[in-house]
């Protein structure tokens, strides 16, 4: 290679070079300290706020609600892990037409991980059968007479316990379904029912 072609060459490479270390990232950084400012302050205030409501009982929420259809379009809702869950679950409970809660027998303690069965019993169809994703089950059925079963392995058990109850779905209006294990599951402090011991009771106003 002679040098005229060499220095060709160089110049090539270091003109790419160039302009490879010109092409944005992607990723911007400020130094602005009224952005920084910016920042911390609605920082301090999420923090703030979280404490707040840490002081006054309010409960937490989460997204560990599950909504969605099954194979046959029925729409349902899932969940119940926290008191958060579940207070924002019996705001939308007037949608569905059957409510399922899973508990523990004696302690009323909520009981998660239950594989629920809902069969039709005219046409002796399974319509659901799913794991529920907490104590709460909500689902939109049609009017019909339904068996309504669940089966989980509870603490201080063996073996998996079934139990079943017969629901009658009518035009209007919501069916209740309480399934209660025998467990030794105690209700935690910080888990105590807003409630009153009716697993679809009417949780007391927010303050």
């Amino acid at each position: 290679m002679n040098q005229t072609l060499s220095l060709v060459v160089l110049s090539i490479a270091l003109a790419a070079s160039a302009h490879a270390q010109s092409i944005p990232s992607g990723v911007t950084e400020s130094t602005d300290p009224a952005k920084a400012a910016a920042v911390e302050k609605a920082a301090r205030e999420l923090k703030a706020r979280q404490e707040q409501d840490a002081r006054s009982g309010k409960p937490k929420t989460s997204a560990s609600i599950v909504r969605g259809k099954t194979d046959r379009g029925l729409a349902y809702l899932s969940g119940g892990v926290t008191v958060g869950d579940r207070v924002s679950m019996h705001a939308e409970r007037a949608g569905y037409s059957l409510w399922v809660a899973t508990v523990a027998k004696g302690s009323g303690a909520y009981l998660v991980d239950a594989q629920l069965r809902i069969v039709d019993l005219k046409s002796k169809a399974v319509v659901l059968e799913r794991t529920m994703d907490g104590p709460w089950f909500f689902v939109t059925l049609p009017v019909g007479r339904y068996e309504v079963s669940a089966t989980l392995k509870t603490d201080g058990s063996d073996k998996a316990q079934t139990l079943a109850a017969r629901v009658n779905i009518a035009a209007m209006g919501q069916r209740q379904a309480v399934l209660r294990f025998v467990s030794t599951a105690e209700v935690s402090p910080e888990m105590q029912s807003p409630f009153k011991g009716n697993p679809f009771g009417k949780p007391p106003a927010a303050k």
